[in-house]
């Protein structure tokens, strides 16, 4: 052990050169946030859940991850290398020198991170501004404390070869952004959970003051945006309805649009997702729905539930938390079956499964490139009607908001009245027709083994050369797999074309496709969606018919 000299180390942190370690740590703290956005975007993505995050963080796949590890590797070494060569010049800035190294390699990262187009850009919410806050002052807390702490270690090394290198470390910081951004959500999840808190009793308290108000809640794994856009369409041939936006399907969620209200509305719409056991009670115990609708139950979220009797468990919440109602259940999922059968409320069923004697089905159903025509029926009564939506699932999704509707006093007529007006719900199974004549179904939302299988019968009704553009579905734990080899071999029977987006999810699919006898040549590999358009264009041609099943967020590629 080298004895350490007070007099050198008083020397050595005199006032001016604390000022430029100091300064180090600061110009490190700001390269460090200049590579923090797609990690910030990440637990914008996960909800602001930091389990979610560090989930994805830990992903073999997670090619963010990859990069910033390379990213710090190789600055790593290259400060080394720069540093060994120039160890025989006695001057103190050769222990700067290999930042150069560290300045270049950041600088191509950067750039290439500018070079991305982000299919959903970050955010600056005022939770997103708060974490930004937290997180950019424990990196500048980190660094300069990294700083000040190698430079005291290095003291009995001052005139030691291992001394030019003590700066090293610095350009090994890159590797600490994502695990920085997950311990500020966790200084900043204490005062989250209060302010929610606060929002949460707002809401409560304004939605127990409107006596008349019918608050309906949906939930499932599945169509819930759907039933909830098919119903908000038919029950507003009657009634003034609000319902939440698009997938406003959390606690802030619908505190958001309760905030709205002005208590002229009849009814309330709620949709209701969930991604672990508790999430639904939560929402259940804030709306306080007087109808309950189960959409049904797949095995989606199976990454963060686990098992899909937690899946069940977690849906039937909004059962278990009504103390009074009536529920409604899909006919159609074993699953909603089952959960009707042990329902103490009042309760029915509705969908296409004729055979499970449900109180709204359709029969005749017929779908062609320009929608779906179906004989409705509710009891005894039967009416004929059309709709723009595509798809058997469409169908079974509009006898579900139809037996809500008949319950609130709609008459037949007034329902198939209505039916022909709603239109097609974004990105979920979606039909457009292109200037060039092409058809696209734009699927992109988001995939489940059931919400495949369905859009690729609508895609059997098209004529021309069919193509499928996907990365592959996720979040679906260890049936991830599985489940995308067989997304391979349902879509073996149906497409021509098929362009895969990434790898992992990607590969699992082209070798269901291939054990199918698929032709490889068929088989498009690209990394991005950008890629897969600019190859479907060059092949594409009038009358083809394009399905893009799931376009996963920024996250997942």
């Amino acid at each position: 052990m080298l004895p350490l000299d007070i007099e050198k180390i008083t020397h050595l942190f005199s006032g001016q050169i604390i000022v430029s370690f100091i300064l180090i740590g600061l110009i490190n703290a700001v390269l460090m946030m200049s590579i923090s956005y797609r990690f910030l975007q990440a637990m914008q993505q996960c909800g602001y859940k930091g389990a979610d995050y560090f989930k994805w963080l830990a992903r073999k796949d997670n090619v963010y991850f990859t990069r910033l590890f390379m990213l710090s590797l190789l600055s790593t070494l290259g400060f080394i290398l720069i540093n060994m060569a120039l160890s025989f010049i006695d001057n103190n800035l050769v222990d700067y020198a290999g930042f150069i190294v560290y300045f270049v390699f950041l600088a191509i990262f950067y750039m290439g991170e500018l070079k991305k187009k982000d299919k959903v850009p970050l955010v600056l919410t005022k939770r997103m501004i708060r974490l930004s806050i937290t997180y950019y002052l424990s990196i500048v807390l980190f660094s300069v404390v990294l700083v000040l702490l190698v430079n005291f270690i290095a003291i009995p090394f001052r005139t030691n070869l291992l001394a030019n290198f003590r700066y090293a470390i610095l350009c090994f910081c890159p590797i600490a952004v994502p695990y920085l951004l997950w311990v500020a959500y966790y200084i900043n999840e204490p005062f989250e959970k209060l302010n929610i808190k606060k929002y949460v009793e707002k809401c409560k308290e304004k939605l127990s003051s409107y006596d008349n108000l019918i608050k309906i809640g949906i939930t499932g794994s599945c169509g819930k945006t759907s039933v909830k856009e098919i119903l908000k369409t038919i029950l507003s041939e009657k009634y003034k309805v609000v319902a939440t936006p698009e997938s406003y399907n959390t606690p802030l969620g619908i505190t958001k649009t309760v905030k709205r209200l002005d208590g002229t509305e009849d009814i309330f719409i709620a949709e209701m997702g969930a991604r672990r056991v508790g999430d639904i009670k939560e929402l259940t115990n804030i709306v306080k729905p007087n109808i309950a609708v189960v959409t049904g139950v797949v095995c989606q979220h199976l990454e963060t539930f686990n098992a899909l009797d937690n899946i069940k468990k977690t849906k039937y919440e909004i059962i278990e938390n009504m103390e009074e109602g009536t529920a409604f259940f899909s006919a159609d999922n074993e699953h909603t079956r089952e959960m009707h059968n042990k329902c103490k409320l009042k309760s029915k069923t509705a969908g296409i499964d004729v055979s499970k004697k449900p109180y709204v089905y359709a029969t005749n159903i017929k779908t062609n490139e320009n929608g779906t025509t179906f004989t409705l029926f509710i009891g005894k009564k039967s009416i004929e009607t059309s709709t723009l939506l595509l798809g058997k699932h469409n169908v079974s999704n509009i006898c579900l908001a139809v037996a809500v509707a008949d319950s609130l006093g709609l008459t037949i007529e007034e329902i198939a009245r209505a039916i022909p007006r709603i239109r097609p719900i974004k990105h979920r199974l979606e039909l457009i027709k292109s200037q060039n004549g092409v058809s696209i179904l734009d699927d992109s939302y988001n995939a489940n083994p059931e919400g495949v299988r369905s859009a690729l019968e609508v895609l059997k009704n098209f004529s021309g050369t069919k193509f499928v553009v996907t990365p592959g579905i996720v979040e679906l734990g260890f049936l991830e797999s599985q489940k995308n080899y067989e997304f391979g071999l349902e879509i073996s029977k149906v497409a021509n074309i098929v362009i895969l987006v990434g790898r992992a999810r990607a590969l699992r699919i082209r070798e269901g496709l291939l054990s199918s006898g698929f032709d490889s040549k068929n088989i498009i590999m690209v990394s991005t969606l950008e890629d897969a358009k600019q190859e479907l264009s060059k092949i594409v041609k009038s009358g083809d018919a394009v399905l893009f099943e799931n376009d996963l967020p920024d996250k997942y590629l």
